[in-house]
């Protein structure tokens, strides 16, 4: 805002605004992420950012322009715009229809009442190449991506404001420090989100780790372990049906004794691709666990038996035909499995989990390359 209004300087109430949104689009965006994964259920990060951070920039943008539309001061949020802008297409990287684009464009102008201003038709077709070209900047590994940043940056700024200034009839003196306050305030902005990101990516990373075996690229023990024991919990509350299968390769000693140990691996990934491959075909529920060196588990939220028993003998007929290459050798391998369901006698996850051993135990004692169910 201006000193006249509120005593407190143009460039500080832009910083207030700004760091106001990334703050809440912050907040909105790690609660809802902590809300699913709290539920145990899939989020998709890059759609949690999309639809949060367009949220958070359109109200902010309309509730903004809506206190001083029609007013000499509609100017004075300029620079705010064009944050939102950078923040939206270069740092969110939300794509945006070109229709859906000239549609909010009219319907911004039509908010102002300035539809009928030549200059502000020009300012809208600017602000919108604005957001394609900064989109593209984003999204494309170009090199030196800070230049390229505050040069696109400079360049626009400079185009919007200089409508702004014959909009309003500011002063050159005027136009000359909006443009500085705002190029620093792009500036911070390019570096609290690179902040952001690389803490982001460090997290990401953390949970990869803690979750997903490095090998096969599925889910590790641990992850196993929480999912198990919150599908008990939930199954015994809800009284919901849940059942898991078990298997583990057939004399995969062997396999590493004659092959060598890279051949193991490379027959680990084979079979965890298989089978993930089998497991999407059945059901978006079911996930696949690596829970120990060549044991695998399967937990079926809402499935009974024999619908357990269905999906493992797809695993058992799908790694039957599979065909591990390893140096001039082709190595076919077959599965022990064990699948049960939930009983009234299962004190906890533990009790579950040994049922089910049990019959993966009893697999592999009767001759291998069989499934036992109970």
């Amino acid at each position: 805002m201006t000193w006249s209004m509120w005593l407190v300087p143009p460039f500080v109430t832009s910083i207030f605004f700004v760091l106001g949104v990334i703050t809440l689009y912050w907040s909105i965006f790690n609660w809802v992420t902590a809300k699913a994964e709290s539920l145990n259920k899939p989020v998709n990060l890059n759609h949690v950012q999309i639809w949060v951070g367009a949220l958070c920039a359109s109200v902010s943008v309309l509730a903004l322009q809506m206190l001083v539309r029609d007013s000499h001061l509609s100017w004075t949020f300029t620079s705010f715009q064009l944050l939102i802008l950078l923040f939206v297409a270069y740092f969110l990287q939300i794509r945006i229809p070109y229709w859906m684009i000239v549609i909010a464009a009219v319907a911004f102008m039509l908010i102002n009442g300035n539809i009928q201003e030549p200059l502000s038709w020009g300012y809208t077709f600017t602000y919108g190449a604005f957001y394609v070209v900064a989109y593209a900047q984003s999204v494309r590994m170009w090199p030196h991506p800070i230049l390229r940043y505050l040069v696109t940056t400079l360049i626009f700024a400079m185009a919007l404001w200089l409508f702004v200034k014959f909009r309003f009839s500011l002063s050159w003196r005027t136009y000359v420090e909006e443009l500085i306050n705002y190029m620093i305030l792009a500036g911070l902005m390019y570096g609290y989100f690179k902040l952001q990101n690389k803490d982001r990516r460090i997290k990401d990373r953390l949970f990869q780790v803690a979750n997903w075996d490095a090998l096969t690229r599925v889910k590790n023990y641990a992850a196993y372990d929480r999912e198990i024991g919150y599908q008990f919990q939930h199954s015994v509350a809800h009284h919901r049906d849940l059942a898991m299968i078990m298997f583990d390769i057939d004399h995969f000693k062997h396999i590493n004794d004659t092959y060598g140990h890279l051949a193991g691996d490379e027959v680990l990934k084979g079979i965890a691709s298989t089978v993930s491959n089998v497991l999407k075909k059945d059901g978006e529920t079911l996930t696949l666990y690596r829970t120990g060196g060549e044991e695998f588990n399967v937990i079926l939220p809402g499935y009974k038996v024999e619908q357990a028993q269905a999906v493992a003998q797809d695993v058992f007929n799908a790694v039957a035909q599979l065909s591990v290459k390893y140096n001039e050798s082709v190595i076919h391998v077959t599965l022990s499995i064990g699948v049960s369901s939930l009983a009234v006698k299962d004190r906890n996850p533990l009790d579950f989990y040994k049922r089910v051993d049990a019959n993966l135990y009893h697999s592999k004692k009767n001759g291998r390359m069989q499934i036992t169910v109970d």
